[in-house]
Order: C-alpha cells, then sequence, then structure tokens
C-alpha cells in the first residue's frame, strides 16, 4: 500500500525523535510528538510538527520543502528547552535517510529561535529545516521529456 508522501516523511522523522534515548530523557522519559498541534492537555515538554510542501519545478524530481518543528516547555528556565533544542539539531540538521515512498530524503538547519509566549515561564522555540527529497515517481516521466 502507497502511503501519502507527508505522512511518509513525518512518520520517519518521528521515529528517529522518538527512539532516541538521549531525546526521551531529556524529555521525561518519552518524546510526544504531535503532528501541527498538541491536545490541550498535553504533558510538557512536547513537540509539534509539520511539513509544508512546495511543489518542485515541473522539470524537477527532486521536491524542496519545509520541515517545521516547535519545542514547548513549562519551566523556570529556558535551560530545558535549548537541552532539547541540542538533542534535535544533533538527530536533524544533516539528517539523511529514506522511507517506502523515497529513495531519499535529507534535512537541514535553516533557522531556529525563541517564540515569545505571554503566559509565566512557557517556553516555545521554533525550528525550521530545508527537507529535499527525491520523487522517484518523477524520475522516468522526466527522463522521457
Amino acid at each position: 500500500m502507497t502511503v501519502d508522501i507527508q505522512e511518509s516523511l513525518l512518520t520517519s522523522i518521528y521515529n528517529v525523535l522518538t527512539a532516541d534515548s538521549d531525546l526521551q530523557t531529556a524529555m521525561g522519559g518519552s518524546v510526544r510528538l504531535y503532528p501541527v498541534w498538541a491536545s490541550p492537555d498535553a504533558v510538557f515538554p512536547y513537540l509539534v510538527h509539520r511539513i509544508d510542501m512546495n511543489k518542485a519545478g515541473d522539470w524537477d524530481p527532486v521536491d524542496k520543502d519545509t520541515y517545521l518543528l516547535d519545542i514547548w516547555s513549562n519551566s523556570s528556565s529556558a535551560e530545558e528547552i535549548l537541552d532539547i533544542r541540542m538533542l534535535i539539531m544533533g538527530l536533524l540538521d544533516g539528517l539523511d535517510s529514506s522511507t517506502g515512498e523515497t529513495t531519499e530524503f535529507y534535512l537541514w538547519r535553516q533557522t531556529d529561535g525563541f517564540i515569545p509566549e505571554t503566559e509565566q515561564d512557557i517556553w516555545h522555540y521554533a525550528c525550521k529545516f530545508n527537507l529535499k527529497w527525491l520523487n522517484d515517481s518523477q524520475i522516468g516521466a522526466t527522463l522521457k521529456r
């Protein structure tokens, strides 16, 4: 069964993040990672991720998208969220992997930084990664042109 490419990529990244024992420890025993938005009663700290898809050019079998990851923490200092950020960057910045729907995908850091929040001790850190993946189904079509 073929899976949507976005679901495939999110699942692969989910597996990388949730399987890491150092990240599990930094997040209190398990990595809580939600698609798009966390549930209202989500336990801090947690992560939220999504992909902004960008159609490659007509002749280009390489799609260039943006992977967005938000880190949320409820702490008296920024130390917890910065420790989590450091671990995530170690896992995702330069990630070279594949899924059942693409033989290759790559992530590398584009930007990251704090997002101001109005509630005391709520920390929000946003990470933006370039995401390139090979649209395998387009290679044959491109070669015919």
